[in-house]
């Protein structure tokens, strides 16, 4: 939930030291929203920012819901829908981000996922820690992700030495563009706040957060 620069907690639970830990999902920090889509055949096809609703992904009080893109659901256009069936496939991007200033420092992302019944329809739904390169075209240089399973994980990268890092850290749902009347339309992942490390200390539950999923 909070992004924690003091890392005293952390230790009673044996983590190693980061330089940026953001726990779970807050929705007082500032979330962007990003759009790659691809033909049927994971083909690319074009990328831009995409409004947080229309990725329908949203918070309710403290927790984080993640569906699956419905706003580009449109049976009369042949580019997004072919007799009935979806003719595109999204990958909506959720996401906090850095500019510079944590070049070569670690990031880690603790995150608690509640539910996932979105995965069984053939979604890939992940988490994970970006790095861009400005300079040479906004390109992922470096990566970490991980499946969307319910409970609690953490993913941790260093953040590459150049002159200025993009950082990113956040949530992908990729899969075809879904009819809203559609029984897939109601399936979600649903991810929660983080208890304090302290908190998960108390309750026995340090090991569990310190997976990691590289």
């Amino acid at each position: 939930m909070k992004k924690v620069f003091v890392l005293a907690a952390l230790c009673l639970m044996g983590a190693a030291q980061a330089d940026l830990v953001v726990n779970g999902v807050d929705p007082g920090a500032t979330w962007y929203g990003w759009m790659n889509v691809f033909d049927m055949s994971m083909n690319y096809q074009w990328g831009s920012a995409w409004g947080t609703a229309d990725l329908r992904a949203g918070f309710a009080g403290n927790t984080l819901v993640l569906q699956s893109n419905t706003n580009c659901w449109n049976p009369s256009d042949p580019y997004w829908v072919v007799n009935g069936a979806p003719n595109k496939m999204m990958e909506g991007n959720f996401y906090q981000e850095w500019y510079g200033g944590l070049a070569g420092q670690t990031v880690t992302f603790n995150y608690l996922v509640l539910s996932n019944n979105l995965a069984a329809e053939g979604y890939s739904t992940k988490a994970f820690i970006k790095v861009l390169d400005p300079a040479s075209g906004w390109a992922t240089i470096n990566m970490v992700s991980a499946n969307l399973t319910p409970g609690l994980n953490t993913l941790t990268l260093t953040v590459n030495p150049i002159a200025l890092p993009v950082t990113q850290v956040g949530f992908a749902v990729l899969g075809p563009v879904s009819d809203p009347a559609g029984s897939i339309a109601s399936k979600a992942v649903v991810v929660s706040t983080v208890p304090e490390p302290a908190t998960l200390a108390l309750l026995g539950l340090g090991g569990l957060l310190l997976r990691r999923k590289n």
